[in-house]
């Protein structure tokens, strides 16, 4: 990557985006939209621990993952892993409470997604395990990134498997792991479950991934029915309409070995790890050990033939069928290593298992690397990079402002420049990726040419060692996906926000002032933690049909510029536009407020709506047109009745 080859993918609608991104997008979506926050000083505060909310951890060391990122990228110029993984990790790791579960969503998602022919399932809990057993392929088909859709058919099927969940141990029940992959013809189920790092979590981690395999042994030594198979599921997929125990049911299926893998998938360099890699390889021993002398004695199926090998950090035995039964399951279990444990999960082979396995032995091998590097995306390490130098410019400056700050206003007060910016809002939603991500670059170039000449400070020298105009496109680069993803840049245009008081109740009759009104806008209608398209598209509708009386159009004389309330639109007028529900809730919201906010983005009068002078004065260009589809549905010529 380099300055002249961002690679955006955040302002871009989900079907624009290859399946690799759609990943990544789909995981940190929200650490995404909260980086900018951080630059323009709205994030939230983090509690360093002792009680004091008013703390904040963005430092230089907790940057010092991202640039360590970059650093090893650009060692490795063709391996953009490194980067990858700095910035999903330390960046979920600051704006996410729990970043272990990004990173394993992630992980999951990207591994099964990469082999399609092996079907490899993500999250799948024990209690619903029937439903891929019998139909791993549609499992895997109903997974949202995987590009492949159900017919109906399909649905119907999965949807009658879904009813069957086994009736196991409550702490059983939710069991999940990683990946679950079902090798029909060898009869061979495996799980995998992972660490992202040799170092994730230290040795307080390690212990949860034995939670899983043995719930599973627990539940694979009883002999109580756990799941009755109806005559029309017995029917369709060939087994006995009759009631199983969980050792039963899978011999039923052709089960014939379970293996379970756990995997550590980096080192700390952040290249794939490997064996002799793992500074906590001694807890790991431990842990299969302490697995060993705690397997179930005395229930109604004693296990076979165990076999022990800590040194390999392998474990083996059989587990009956049924009690007094000759007929067995085999059951494996091991700690692997980056593309060994990969490997290993889509080939269902113990080939390279124990200290000497080595991915060389795979006949076609695949590699994290390899896979992962797909995902090269900036958002992550550039945005908080630009974050943390930004917030030392805040500090440095006597104005509190940063480069950020100037930046956006310098859009603001040129016409020009904020009809572009209009124009790119739009772009993002509506037009070809290509053309998006060229005039993504070309407007961050131009502005950050322009602020350059204009500036009277050294910011830029003080906090990036590297050529200044390169950072300051980095900078509007992250201005403008905060306008796209975050919230728009029109806000700055409103005074600072004001959150009601903690006795305010929505049904109170209160004016709102600008700064409520800016407020409602930040925490309602541009809320960074959910999906609010539906409050946006509301939002324009009423906009779009607002006429004040001196300016004639939808946009403001002045402050004080009266609404045309003869053309202003009805609450069922905006529903038919959108072709939505009368959405009465949401516009009362937004003009009186709710037991948050003040609400002030709409006045009120009988059914009718119009957005306040003051506040269309303010937003000006913005957010005047209607969503496409509304637009080419009022374009459409009027249908006479005969």
């Amino acid at each position: 990557m380099n300055y002249f080859d961002r690679k955006i993918i955040s302002i871009h609608n989900d079907e624009e985006l290859n399946e690799a991104e759609v990943i990544l997008k789909g995981t940190v979506n929200r650490t995404v939209r909260k980086l900018p926050l951080a630059t323009f000083q709205e994030h939230e505060k983090q509690s360093n621990g002792d009680g004091d909310e008013s703390s904040d951890q963005l430092t230089n060391q907790s940057v010092g993952g991202v640039q360590r990122a970059r650093e090893l990228t650009e060692a490795n110029p063709e391996d953009s892993l490194p980067a990858v993984y700095g910035g999903l990790f330390t960046v979920a790791e600051y704006f996410t409470r729990s970043f272990d579960a990004v990173k394993g969503k992630f992980f999951e998602k990207v591994i099964a997604a990469e082999e399609d022919s092996h079907r490899l399932d993500v999250d799948r809990n024990l209690g619903h395990l029937l439903q891929y057993l019998l139909e791993p392929e549609l499992c895997w088909k109903s997974l949202n990134y995987t590009r492949e859709t159900l017919d109906a058919d399909e649905e119907d099927r999965l949807s009658d498997l879904d009813s069957i969940t086994f009736d196991l141990a409550e702490n059983n029940q939710q069991a999940n792991a990683d990946a679950t992959l079902f090798f029909e013809e060898e009869g061979t189920l495996v799980f995998g479950e992972h660490r992202t790092s040799v170092v994730s979590g230290g040795t307080t981690a390690r212990p949860s991934l034995m939670r899983k395999p043995r719930a599973l042994v627990r539940e694979l030594t009883k002999s109580n029915n756990i799941v009755t198979i109806p005559d029309n599921i017995g029917q369709e997929y060939d087994i006995s309409p009759d009631s199983y125990a969980l050792t039963e049911l899978l011999n039923e299926v052709g089960v014939e070995e379970i293996h379970f893998h756990v995997g550590i998938l980096f080192n700390e360099k952040r290249t794939p790890a490997r064996w002799e890699e793992d500074p906590q390889q001694g807890t790991s021993r431990r842990l299969i050990e302490e697995f060993e002398e705690d397997l179930p004695t005395n229930l109604t199926k004693d296990l076979r033939n165990i076999s022990l090998d800590s040194q390999n950090l392998q474990l083996e035995f059989e587990v009956p069928v049924s009690p007094n039964s000759d007929e067995t399951i085999q059951f494996h279990m091991s700690f692997l290593y980056g593309d060994v444990y990969l490997n290993t999960i889509y080939t269902g082979s113990r080939i390279a298992t124990g200290e000497s396995g080595s991915v060389e032995t795979f006949d076609s091998p695949r590699s994290l690397r390899g896979i992962i590097s797909e995902n090269d995306a900036d958002d992550l390490w550039l945005g908080f990079s630009i974050a943390e130098r930004e917030n030392k410019v805040f500090e440095i400056s006597t104005q509190n402002r940063n480069n950020a700050m100037e930046i956006a206003d310098l859009i603001l007060e040129d016409d020009q420049l904020t009809d572009r910016l209009v124009e790119f809002r739009e772009l993002c939603r509506t037009g070809k990726r290509r053309k998006a991500d060229r005039e993504l670059l070309a407007f961050a170039r131009d502005v950050s040419e322009m602020y350059d000449e204009k500036r009277d400070n050294q910011y830029v020298e003080w906090v990036f060692g590297g050529n200044p105009l390169n950072y300051l496109q980095d900078v509007t680069i992250e201005t403008l996906v905060y306008d796209s993803i975050s919230r728009p840049l029109f806000l700055r245009r409103f005074p600072e926000a004001t959150p009601p008081e903690p006795e305010y109740e929505k049904d109170d009759i209160v004016e709102a002032s600008l700064g409520d009104v800016r407020h409602t806008l930040e925490t309602y209608l541009f809320d960074v933690e959910d999906d609010t398209t539906k409050k946006q598209n509301i939002v324009r509708a009423v906009r779009n049909k607002t006429e004040y009386e001196q300016s004639g159009t939808n946009i403001p004389a002045s402050e004080d510029d009266p609404i045309d309330w003869d053309n202003a639109p009805t609450k069922s007028e905006i529903g038919d536009l959108l072709d939505i529900a009368t959405p009465t809730s949401l516009l009362k919201n937004m003009a009186s407020g709710t037991s948050k906010n003040k609400g002030g983005l709409f006045e009120k009068r009988g059914d009718k709506f119009a957005v306040p002078a003051r506040v269309g004065h303010r937003m000006g260009r913005f957010m005047r047109d209607l969503p496409e589809d509304a637009k080419r549905e009022a374009e459409q010529p009027a249908v006479l009745s005969s």
